[in-house]
């Protein structure tokens, strides 16, 4: 996107039916799937408690979220970014959409990601940790997946994804072999219409 431009309503959608093709092709966007239960929300207003963030997804709902009118299972995607400038690059629309369907899968599928025995061996910690144990040893795919498993995870996804589950040239390091396993195992789960390991 152009530098300090604002998303559009149209933009929004063409980026998240682009991002559904994705899906559908390596199996998560089908009739059975839990996925087609979140909308893309376009919001005209930035997202004051995260003014840096590019987009969410809602895990949960709180009052304020609720006199908003946000749900919990949608992603949202505003406008603008608070802490955006006229000076920044917004990144890649469907990138964005990419990772918060990561959020959304997790939401979705809890047996598979949030409470995954296998998600704290692959991703070193529980989904919803704060932070890495200081013995972990991982590569990662960006600097924001390095923050947290869950942003690791979804990270991973949106890379998976966009790649067609097809691991890129410069990412194949043990570690990152192991979360494109996680991903792609699970992925032919719900594929088959399963939710748990």
């Amino acid at each position: 996107m152009k530098k300090g431009a604002p998303v559009s309503k149209k933009q929004l959608d063409a980026a998240a039916m682009d991002v559904q093709t994705e899906l559908a092709g390596i199996g998560l966007w089908h009739e059975g799937s839990r996925l087609l239960k979140t909308e893309v929300y376009w919001c005209r207003f930035p997202q004051i408690t995260a003014p840096a963030a590019l987009g969410f997804f809602l895990h949960g709902s709180n009052v304020w979220d609720s006199l908003i009118g946000y749900e919990a299972g949608h992603i949202y995607i505003p406008q603008w970014v608070l802490l955006h400038g006229p000076w920044q690059r917004r990144g890649s629309l469907r990138g964005v959409v990419r990772h918060e369907l990561a959020h959304a899968l997790a939401h979705k599928y809890p047996q598979l990601i949030q409470r995954s025995v296998r998600f704290v061996d692959v991703f070193g910690g529980r989904y919803y940790d704060g932070d890495f144990p200081d013995d972990w040893d991982s590569d990662f795919v960006s600097d924001y997946a390095s923050t947290s498993p869950c942003e690791d995870f979804a990270e991973m996804f949106a890379l998976y994804l966009r790649s067609s589950g097809d691991l890129p040239d410069g990412f194949d390091t043990p570690s990152i072999r192991r979360k494109w396993r996680f991903i792609r195992d699970a992925a032919r789960i719900i594929s088959r219409g399963g939710c748990k390991w």
